[in-house]
C-alpha cells in the first residue's frame, strides 16, 4: 500500500474519493474487518446521546418496537455496504444512497444538519478510536484520512453543508458539539436499550445481565449518562479491555494474512434481485434454501427460520427501508440516483464547492 500510494504520503489530503475509497477498502476489508464492524456498531449506540435526533427516532416508531428494529438494522447495514464497500459511483451504491436521501428528506427541517454531521463524524472517528485501541496494528495517517475523504464524499451526496475540510478538524469540531449536546433525554434512553436488546438478543438469559454489563463498559461516560446506562463494575470494565487486547496480541503473533476476504454484498439472483447468505440479526433477505434454513435455525436457538415474511426473494436497493415506503419512493429514489450520477460526472463537490442537492 505504501508504494502503490506514495503519491500521497506527503499530503494525503490531495487524494481523490476514488483512491481513497481503494485505501479505505484494502484496509477494512483485510487487515481490520471485525474491529471496524464492531467500531460502527458502537458508534451507531453514541449516535443515540443526541437528543436532537433520538426524539425524531423516537416519534416514526423505528426504533421503539422489537418489530421495526431488527430490519432498520439490517437495511442500514445493507445501506452502508452498498455505498461504502460497492461505492458511490456503483449502480447499486448510487441507488441505495438515494433511497437513504429519500427516507431523511421525508422530515425535512427536522433532520438537522448538524446531527447529520455527528452521525457522519461517528463512521469516521470511532472505527478509528477501536482500531487504533484494540487491534492488532492501529492505522496509517494515510488510511485515516482515506476514510474521512471517503465518506466526506458520502456526506456531499447526502447533502450535508459545511463538513469539516479535514480530519482533525472533524474532531475538533465533534468534541465541541459533544460538549454542547450530548446531554440525557428519556428518547435517547428509549433508542439505546432497545438497539443494546437487538445486539445481545442472541445472548442465553443467565448470561443477559453480565452481556449487557460489558456492552455498557464498553461506552465512554458521558454517553453512558446520555444514555441513561447504569454504570458497570469496575471488574467488568478490567475484563473487556483485557479481551480486547489480548484479541488484538493474539491476531498479531499468531494469525497470517489475509489472502482474500468475505464479500459483504449482496449477490444477485438471474432475476435481478439481490439475496443475502448472511445476516446481523435478522434473516431478512437471505435466499430460502433448505441448508439456509437449517443453519440459521440452529445459529439461532431455533428462534428464526428464513419464509417469505423475510423478503427472501431478495431486494433492490431502492426498496431498502420501511415496506410501506417501497412503491412510493421508487421512481423519485431512481430519479435522484440518475441526477446523483450526473453530480458525480460533473466533478461533484470538489468543482462545485457545493453538496448534492436533493430538494430537501
Amino acid at each position: 500500500m505504501k508504494r502503490k500510494y506514495a503519491r500521497f504520503e506527503k499530503d494525503p489530503y490531495s487524494m481523490d474519493y476514488k483512491s481513497a475509497h481503494e485505501i479505505m477498502l484494502l484496509s477494512i476489508l483485510y487487515d481490520t474487518p471485525w474491529m471496524h464492524f464492531f467500531g460502527t456498531s458502537l458508534a451507531l449506540v453514541k449516535t443515540y446521546s443526541i437528543a436532537s435526533g433520538t426524539s425524531l427516532l423516537v416519534a416514526t416508531r423505528q426504533l421503539t418496537t422489537s418489530k421495526n428494529v431488527g430490519k432498520r438494522a439490517e437495511d442500514t447495514g445493507i445501506a452502508i455496504a452498498e455505498f461504502v464497500v460497492g461505492s458511490v459511483d456503483s449502480e447499486r451504491g448510487l441507488r441505495a444512497l438515494s433511497k437513504v436521501n429519500w427516507l431523511h428528506g421525508r422530515y425535512g427541517a427536522r433532520v438537522k444538519n448538524e446531527d447529520m454531521t455527528h452521525t457522519l463524524a461517528m463512521f469516521v472517528l470511532e472505527p478509528q478510536r477501536w482500531i487504533e485501541a484494540y487491534e492488532w496494528r492501529p492505522m496509517t495517517c494515510l488510511e485515516k484520512v482515506a476514510m474521512f475523504v471517503y465518506w466526506k464524499e458520502v456526506g456531499n451526496r447526502m447533502g450535508i453543508e459545511d463538513i469539516p475540510p479535514t480530519l482533525e478538524k472533524l474532531q475538533e469540531w465533534t468534541v465541541g458539539f459533544e460538549e454542547e449536546n450530548m446531554v440525557y433525554s428519556n428518547d435517547n434512553k428509549i433508542c439505546a436499550e432497545t438497539t443494546m436488546e437487538l445486539y445481545l438478543r442472541g445472548v442465553p438469559s443467565f448470561a443477559r445481565g453480565l452481556a449487557k454489563n460489558v456492552a455498557n463498559s464498553l461506552l465512554e461516560d458521558r454517553v453512558r449518562v446520555a444514555l441513561g446506562s447504569p454504570d458497570p463494575p469496575a471488574y467488568v470494565k478490567h475484563l473487556a479491555v483485557f479481551i480486547l487486547k489480548a484479541r488484538g496480541w493474539v491476531v498479531r503473533n499468531f494469525f497470517l494474512p489475509r489472502l482474500s476476504y468475505v464479500d459483504p454484498l449482496a449477490k444477485q439472483g438471474p432475476d435481478g434481485r439481490l439475496q443475502r447468505d448472511r445476516f446481523a440479526f435478522e434473516p431478512w433477505y437471505v435466499k430460502d434454501s433448505w441448508l439456509q434454513k437449517l443453519g440459521i435455525w440452529l445459529s439461532s436457538g431455533g428462534r428464526l427460520v428464513p419464509g417469505d415474511e423475510w423478503k427472501t426473494s431478495g431486494y433492490l436497493p431502492e426498496e431498502i427501508g420501511p415496506l410501506e415506503h417501497i412503491e412510493k419512493s421508487r421512481e423519485p429514489v431512481l430519479q435522484q440516483a440518475e441526477a446523483m450520477s450526473k453530480y458525480a460526472e460533473s466533478g461533484g463537490a470538489a468543482v462545485t464547492g457545493c453538496p448534492f442537492s436533493f430538494g430537501k
